[in-house]
């Protein structure tokens, strides 16, 4: 049930990955790092264009195209959705001049470990992006980071707001996409691989995990910095890694926008990879940064 309140892997890798969100620990419980709009250190913001493609087109709808919009457009709206007899906070973003007769993709976005009640902000802010070209969907876990584990409570949380999202929108069900930051990062990549079915892209900052006996492939951005101290960088590499084998791509790069990412040579069908190795960033959320290399990257999906 929604209630919208209108205002305006492998064996061995289980235990590292399932333990990995509590890394980020003493950085993401500040007010700043929660925020959407706080300032943090940035690489590159003149890093330009992303453009990687600009697919706007019409896609094949869900059921929920033709119902007019019940909220407001062009901000999160808070509400409620039942998952297994819980109550979950969720907040759906739809762009201004929404049409319901346009199937948009939808970006599900996982915020980074944070104490603050309104969590869901610690997000890289992929909406400035898209425009009127997608609609995104935050989550709020119910302790400070996402339980990653592949049958826990917070990945059957995911399949109820695309229920949700698909059957009120008018959504592009191949046009899905998970983004993340830290702790919100490990969670995307763990829906690619137990929902890699199901999304057609992940992009991640700052938090990764790799997978075995994985459903599908999906197409992966990540961005880590090698000086971030509470996450260390092997983990996005490990997941880069993963998604290579399972997109067979090829060992060689191409360099691609924004600087410094590569783009990796030979992957299957719609399903590239890209690499983002930042420095001296540390473990901040780069949003000059990332924000657009995120939407760049799932728009030319």
């Amino acid at each position: 049930m929604l209630v919208l309140l209108v205002g305006c892997g492998d064996d061995s890798t289980a235990a590292m990955v399932d333990a990995a969100p509590d890394l980020d620990a003493g950085f993401d419980s500040g007010a700043d790092a929660s925020s959407e709009d706080a300032t943090v250190p940035d690489a590159a913001d003149d890093a330009g264009d992303v453009d990687a493609g600009s697919d706007t087109g019409i896609g094949e709808g869900s059921a929920g195209c033709g119902n007019a919009p019940a909220i407001a457009t062009g901000e999160f709206v808070p509400g409620t959705l039942d998952v297994g007899g819980e109550s979950r906070d969720w907040f759906v973003w739809l762009p201004d001049g929404y049409d319901p007769e346009r199937a948009y993709p939808v970006v599900y976005q996982f915020h980074g470990c944070s104490d603050n009640p309104a969590r869901e902000n610690n997000n890289v802010p992929v909406q400035r992006e898209s425009g009127s070209d997608a609609i995104h969907v935050r989550g709020r876990a119910v302790e400070r980071c996402w339980d990653t584990s592949a049958d826990g409570p917070d990945v059957a949380f995911f399949d109820a707001m695309v229920a949700e999202i698909e059957a009120t929108y008018c959504a592009d069900p191949a046009r899905r996409f998970a983004t993340g930051y830290s702790s919100g990062g490990f969670m995307s990549h763990r829906l690619a691989c137990v929902r890699g079915d199901v999304l057609a892209g992940v992009a991640t900052i700052g938090g990764a995990q790799g997978g075995n006996g994985c459903a599908g492939t999906v197409g992966a951005l990540l961005i880590h910095d090698a000086d971030d101290g509470v996450v260390n960088v092997m983990q996005s590499i490990r997941a880069r890694d993963a998604h290579l084998e399972r997109n067979g791509c090829e060992a060689t790069t191409m360099p691609t926008d924004p600087d410094p990412c590569v783009r990796y040579d030979g992957c299957a069908g719609e399903t590239p990879v890209v690499w983002c190795e930042t420095s001296g960033m540390g473990h901040s959320r780069q949003d000059a940064f990332a924000a657009p290399a995120f939407w760049g990257f799932l728009r030319s999906l």
